[in-house]
């Protein structure tokens, strides 16, 4: 069943932070109902998010959308103060702040009955034999970037629905302590990647940082080679101190991001502003907390194109949070359980560009596509 639906974001006050989306339902029945729970997989409760501020220590995952990826400088920026220096290819115009034109479209489609994950295909890219981050391109439709966890180099792939390589692309003079999720955002070049370098599973980093890159031109059908792209990143750190991340979430209009923590039976969500120019540290503020069950880690996670509701991936299931108002009201809604195909290590997922299917994806050697669509 789908739901054809044109959304509009307002923003509030600072102090007030309230995100309003006005959604008008088109043809079909929109699916709000389901934002009421359902049994959850590897013993994922369904209890929602919890109220902001307070609670144990835990990591977060963000959601970002920037200008492109143009620094301010060359070579490769430091750590600790923002800044990040721009490598490779010529830096993109546009680090003035604010989400711009790239998100989510005057209408989208939303899906109120998923299909069976099925696999036609696996994953061609030898170098990835340890993926953590997965995203959908927004420019080009059947077209997916992914990226190794800790130990590679900074650098991501992109490749299409058979699997094969559509080219790998370097950020020259970055650094990838421990890069763990990634996801596509609005940014005065467009449409950006979005690199979450917040893994810090000792607990015991002093920053963190988010990468920015403009999203490459990628066709799907047409390989491509090894190209370094232009970037500049954003280093933060949390209110309360340290905390290991792997899901990154970033709002296909506002341009905010949402860095969800790892820790076992929940997940503390932490909100950064939309960035602009790559500039002073910021420190994140803690907006809600999660529930997920006893043992259950998240590791991955995606903002429907919509805007108004995302998915959450743990190591055996898969949750989707659906918005009652405001996109930050799906923290607070009782999550209902999608189908995740049986993976070796589940990782990553992201919807697809037309916000009708998911893709996940398992840690390993050429691991199969499982891609779902609307019933």
């Amino acid at each position: 069943m789908l739901a054809l639906r044109s959304a509009v974001a307002r923003r509030a006050s600072p102090s007030g932070r309230v995100l309003a989306v006005l959604a008008l339902a088109m043809g079909c029945t929109a699916n709000e109902e389901r934002s009421g729970g359902g049994a959850v997989s590897d013993g994922s409760a369904s209890g929602g998010a919890g109220a902001a501020s307070g609670g144990e220590s835990g990591g977060g995952s963000a959601g970002a959308a920037g200008a492109g990826g143009a620094g301010a400088s060359a070579g490769g920026g430091g750590a600790g103060s923002g800044g990040a220096g721009s490598g490779g290819a010529g830096a993109a115009a546009g680090s003035g702040g604010g989400a711009a034109a790239g998100g989510a479209g005057a209408s989208c489609a939303t899906c109120g009955s998923w299909g069976a994950p099925g696999s036609s295909a696996s994953l061609q890219l030898p170098e990835v034999d340890e993926l953590s981050g997965l995203a959908a391109s927004r420019r080009s439709p059947g077209v997916y970037y992914a990226h190794n966890d800790s130990g590679d180099s900074a650098r991501f792939f992109a490749f299409g629905e058979d699997g094969g390589s559509l080219g790998t692309f370097v950020l020259p003079g970055a650094t990838a302590r421990d890069w763990e999720d990634m996801d596509l955002g609005p940014c005065p070049a467009g449409s950006c990647v979005f690199l979450a370098d917040f893994g810090d599973n000792a607990r015991a980093r002093t920053s963190y940082r988010i990468y920015r890159v403009t999203e490459p031109a990628v066709s799907a059908g047409s390989p491509g080679g090894t190209i370094d792209v232009a970037w500049d990143a954003f280093d933060y750190v949390y209110e309360d101190g340290s905390h290991n991340a792997e899901a990154l979430l970033v709002h296909p209009t506002t341009g905010e991001l949402y860095v969800m923590t790892k820790q076992a039976g929940a997940s503390h969500v932490f909100r950064m502003e939309a960035p602009g120019a790559a500039g002073a540290q910021v420190t994140l503020t803690r907006i809600a907390t999660l529930t997920l069950g006893a043992g259950a880690l998240a590791t991955g996670g995606s903002v429907h194109p919509c805007g108004d509701r995302l998915l959450l991936r743990t190591y055996g299931g898969l949750l989707e949070y659906v918005a009652t108002g405001a996109f930050e009201t799906a923290f607070a809604a009782s999550p209902a359980a999608v189908v995740a195909a049986p993976e070796a290590q589940g990782e990553a997922v992201t919807y697809t560009a037309d916000g009708l299917g998911y893709l996940t994806l398992s840690e390993g050697s050429s691991p199969a596509l499982h891609l779902a669509r609307c019933d």
